[in-house]
């Protein structure tokens, strides 16, 4: 049997896991359908605060995948969602490498239409990138992004939830306004558009700093000159809006999409399913959805007052669980609560073990991991890991 969440939502089995909570794969009894279920931790004030504004994101439009619902239980929180199952536009560039500027137009447009939708409703997502960009199971027909993650959104004119001085992205995707301390602006989500594009075209990751590499000599599609300018240096330089934007992509689409599509040595790009099947015993009344989770990243108020520029950079997300292991299953009666990170005297946390992904909101907390050893999450690179300390 399930364990169900303020009697709502059935927990099935947890099919990823983060700093910030474990995702679920669960049955929403009240809309009577399959949705992905983030439970995170209710930590600190920050940390709640974004997650009720990002539930309440809700935006109409074919390629947004917003939270739908939401509910509280004892010291948690779920954050419904819906499942999508072809993994996200970076998992298509790392599985196909550069893709045919006719396809790399059609992602592109997508994801223009959606952010001209959030701009228009006056919401900035200030963390666009190929990860945050999932994608329907369409097999070799035309491709549906969805974009999703908006846990560091922010509603044009609305306080900051962050410590002045502090950058909010992903390095390689922020604009270089944003490292200056610049406010928030939708010229900066199509600056982080344009470097999505560039690596569609190419296949490569971008520099974490400094600017894109000039356009190869040899690239003559159209949608170059659309890269070109939402990429440069000088905000008043690119297109002023999104609807813009894809106004300038016009003459990439206007050639017919053709699909299959195949990369340059021909194999068939196929956007295909990521997830592993669910267990039978754990199935809802029989129903098959194949999904992957499009859980939002919960960000924190960056504590202390330190002045120096962080650059928040969680390119793992909401990783996969490891073979064998498992989430805790959390039931009505959550009894689990959750201690400060200064506390000298915790119980064993079931959902942290040593190696996993931590999330920079969390670095420098101790805790107590699943074996009983202590644990502190410290950045690794460019993620953050919980690493044993004794």
């Amino acid at each position: 049997m399930p364990d169900v969440f303020a009697g709502r939502f059935e927990l099935l089995d947890p099919i990823g896991v983060g700093g910030a909570g474990t995702v679920w794969r669960a049955w929403d009894r009240r809309q009577e359908r399959l949705c992905a279920a983030k439970v995170l931790r209710q930590r600190d004030a920050g940390a709640l605060l974004r997650f009720v504004r990002e539930q309440g994101r809700r935006l109409d439009h074919p390629n947004v995948l917003s939270p739908y619902g939401w509910a509280a239980d004892d010291d948690m929180a779920l954050l419904a969602m819906d499942l999508v199952g072809g993994g996200s536009v970076d998992n298509l560039v790392a599985d196909f490498g550069p893709l045919p500027p006719r396809l790399a137009a059609e992602l592109l447009s997508q994801l223009l239409g959606a952010l001209d939708k959030i701009h228009t409703a006056g919401v900035l997502h200030r963390d666009v990138k190929p990860a945050n960009l999932l994608l329907e199971t369409t097999g070799t027909e035309r491709p549906m992004l969805r974009l999703s993650d908006f846990g560091i959104a922010i509603a044009m004119g609305e306080p900051r939830l962050t410590v002045h001085g502090t950058v909010v992205g992903t390095p390689g995707y922020l604009a270089p306004e944003v490292l200056a301390g610049a406010a928030p602006s939708p010229r900066q989500d199509l600056y982080a558009a344009g470097v999505t594009a560039w690596q569609l075209l190419t296949g490569a990751e971008p520099p974490e700093r400094g600017s894109l590499p000039t356009r190869p000599s040899d690239a003559t599609d159209p949608i170059w000159d659309v890269v070109t300018d939402l990429t440069r240096a000088d905000p008043a330089a690119r297109p002023e809006s999104a609807a813009e934007a894809l106004a300038a992509l016009a003459p990439s689409l206007a050639e017919p999409l053709v699909v299959p599509a195949h990369t340059p040595d021909g194999e068939v790009i196929e956007v295909f399913d990521h997830l592993p099947e669910q267990a039978p015993e754990r199935r809802k009344g029989g129903r098959r959805t194949a999904v992957v989770v499009a859980a939002a990243v919960m960000v924190a108020v960056v504590g202390g007052g330190s002045a120096a520029v962080l650059a928040v950079f969680d390119p793992l997300g909401e990783s996969p669980l490891p073979p064998g292991t498992s989430a805790s299953p959390l039931g009505t009666g959550v009894s689990e609560t959750a201690t400060p990170a200064s506390s000298a005297t915790r119980s064993a946390d079931p959902q942290i073990r040593a190696g996993q992904p931590c999330g920079w909101q969390v670095a420098g907390s101790v805790e107590k991991a699943a074996d009983g050893t202590q644990v502190e999450c410290r950045q690794q690179g460019s993620s953050y890991l919980w690493v044993k300390t004794n």
